[in-house]
């Protein structure tokens, strides 16, 4: 758990808690697509919110949110999710208006090191739209190099059932403690 990371310019990177439902829903009030919480598009409401955090609470599982703040106030959100004892995928998300600011950049880059580095995970991975240019080019700027394309891999989430759903590629990118791992 994060109790606290400095990302400069009045920004923080903390864990996020079950007493951050406030917080999640004035972050997701202008927000129509998918948000790093849950499959459904915002805004959320108190019960999505509390839902979601409960979901994402890092001492029910393998996996926490941690919220990019600025005087109290949710700019974004990065979740990781621990998929074994020397990975992680990382996930983000950035409010609409507080996009291309460098949001995304700044806690991706936080949160690998504390990873790497608190944690001591090998391997940390992003999945990523082909379609999404400027994720495609946080992974690259952050030090994340492309390993490999999976077809119809990720949902969209543009209804509840999956058989009914419509599956994109993901490009998988990946981040390696070169002081733990093995050189690739």
């Amino acid at each position: 758990m994060i109790a606290d990371i400095d990302l400069g310019q009045g920004l923080r990177l903390r864990t996020l808690t079950a007493h951050d439902v406030d917080l999640v829903v004035e972050a997701t009030g202008t927000e129509m697509a998918r948000a790093l919480w849950g499959p459904h598009p915002g805004p959320y409401t108190p019960r999505d919110a509390r839902a979601a955090l409960n979901d994402w609470d890092p001492a029910a599982g393998c996996q926490a949110s941690h919220g990019i703040l600025k005087h109290d106030r949710l700019l974004g959100a990065l979740g990781l999710m621990i998929d074994g004892p020397h990975s992680a995928e990382l996930a983000y998300w950035v409010r609409p208006e507080s996009r291309r600011q460098g949001l995304a950049l700044r806690g991706v880059n936080a949160l690998t090191r504390w990873t790497h580095d608190e944690l001591g995970l090998d391997r940390i991975w992003l999945e990523i739209n082909p379609a999404n240019t400027p994720s495609l080019r946080l992974a690259d700027r952050v030090g994340y190099r492309y390993e490999q394309r999976l077809p119809h891999h990720c949902r969209a989430w543009t209804t509840p059932d999956p058989d009914h759903d419509t599956w994109h590629d993901c490009m998988i990118w990946v981040h390696a403690n070169l002081t733990t791992s093995p050189a690739t």
